[in-house]
């Protein structure tokens, strides 16, 4: 029985009670309550199918909504569970603003160039996604579970080599975690905001919304941060080569 149920039974109850009383003294109010009581009877009838559909559709909704969320590819193809989450502002690694190297040497320069020359990536680009994802920290875990300098989930390792992400050194963690970030720069026929966005956010996720960035409130501020950072890199290192 749902919550209206209890209504139409009292009404009901009522009309059967108290109306033929009504009809032995005065039969024309009985015939204009008959037909008022029957009418309430009726809209609450129309109220409580109303009612009931409309908590089946948002059992439907939200159904759909948890089988969106478990759909295993999508979790196996993104760095990150964005797409999952549309809402929520996504947990990233924490790390400190990279305050402290912006002028000076950048960790890590023969590892990130040695990764640039087998990726074929620009070492700013993946420096920028270093100093956003990680702050040069090898060892930062975000509450996902990604993990080092270019945070990594473990199932996106997983589709690039057999060993686990939290074994990887540091020239591992930078070589795997630039050619994913390879591997979505082809996908997205180098378009490098898209590529940063579904570093990020998922590949699907830029898909679902017609190779755009993704209405995101974590991606939409990673991948302007991201790129102020390339810009920084490539102009420190034009400055460094002249």
């Amino acid at each position: 029985m749902n919550s209206v149920s209890p209504a139409v039974f009292a009404l009901s109850h009522a009309h059967a009670r108290i109306l033929p009383i009504m009809f032995s003294t005065c039969p024309g109010l009985y015939q204009s309550l008959f037909a008022a009581c029957w009418l309430s009877l009726i809209l609450l009838s129309q109220h409580n199918i109303a009612y009931a559909e409309g908590a089946h559709t948002q059992e439907i909704l939200a159904g759909n909504i948890v089988l969106d969320n478990t759909d295993a590819s999508e979790i196996v193809i993104s760095n990150t569970d964005s797409e999952a989450i549309p809402t929520e502002e996504l947990t990233t690694a924490s790390h400190t603003k990279p305050v402290r190297w912006q002028s000076g040497k950048l960790p890590y320069q023969s590892e990130v160039q040695a990764a640039a020359e087998v990726t074929q990536l620009e070492p700013a680009l993946i420096h920028a996604v270093i100093a956003t994802e990680s702050g040069y920290n090898p060892r930062a875990v975000s509450s996902r579970g990604a993990f080092g300098l270019m945070q990594v989930l473990p199932a996106t390792a997983k589709t690039m080599t057999t060993v686990p992400v939290k074994q990887w050194s540091v020239p591992q963690q930078i070589l795997w975690g630039s050619r994913y970030l390879k591997r979505m720069l082809d996908m997205f026929e180098g378009d490098v905001p898209l590529a940063l966005a579904a570093y990020n956010a998922g590949p699907a996720a830029v898909k679902a919304h017609q190779h755009r960035i993704p209405p995101f409130t974590e991606t939409r501020q990673y991948v302007p941060r991201v790129l102020g950072y390339y810009q920084h890199f490539k102009t420190r290192a034009t400055q460094v080569n002249h």
